[in-house]
Parts: structure tokens; sequence; C-alpha cells
């Protein structure tokens, strides 16, 4: 079994993932979060990998704090995190503010693709 620290800050956990599209890769920073069912990416990263998430004619509903968002889904060519990758792998985009210390998040359609343990309290995930 491989283990791999996550980040830890403000009791919440990040990892750093690549996204590639084209000829065209990414390197960013993304919380994890068990509760959303997608994964999120800033618009502006969908931007530079030459991805236009307004020309997209698939929406997904989202249910937010704030309310019920509709958010455009586009597929990148690959997603890498955590010694793991998906192909042809669906993202939503949303406006992620500025001075944010993350990139989006990884949510359960990525995390749900693989057998493994998070652990909490030690910031670790293993498959």
């Amino acid at each position: 079994m491989k283990y791999y620290r996550l980040t830890v800050r403000n009791e919440l956990l990040f990892t750093r993932a690549a996204l590639k599209h084209q000829n065209r890769i990414r390197v960013v920073d993304l919380l994890i979060d068990s509760g959303s069912t997608y994964t999120i990416v800033s618009w502006e990263l969908l931007l530079s990998l030459k991805l236009d998430p307004a020309s997209s004619s698939t929406r997904r509903p989202i249910m937010t704090a704030n309310g019920l968002l509709v958010l455009p889904e586009v597929e990148v060519d690959e997603l890498h995190s955590l010694g793991r990758f998906v192909e042809r792998f669906p993202v939503l985009a949303h406006t992620i503010p500025l001075g944010s210390q993350v990139d989006g998040l990884l949510g359960m359609n990525f995390l749900r693709q693989f057998e493994m343990d998070l652990n909490f309290k030690q910031g670790t995930i293993r498959f």
C-alpha cells in the first residue's frame, strides 16, 4: 500500500494535482472535499488549458452554503493526483476568489474511482 501525506491547513486537507489538456499541463492545489460530488476548478485555469467553460453545453447543479449553483462542465484529457490519474475527466468551472490559497477542490467523482483510506487525524491517504 502506498501512503501520501496531505497538506493540512486550518484543519482542511489539500493536495497537488496536474490537469492535462492537449499539450498543456497545469499543476494546482486542490482542497480534498469528500462532500462534493464533483471536482471543481477555477474558470481561469480552464481558460489557460484552452478550454472555454462558457461554450460548454453541459451544466451541473450543485448545492452550496449560499444556495443552488449551475456550473458548466468541461472535460480535461487527464487529471493526475495522489499517484493516480483518470483520463477524459469531467470538471466543473467556478470562479475562485482572488487571493485564495486553492485552485479548486478534488471531489468524489475522482476519489470514488479508487480503493483508499483517508485518515483525517494523520493527514494521509492510502491506496
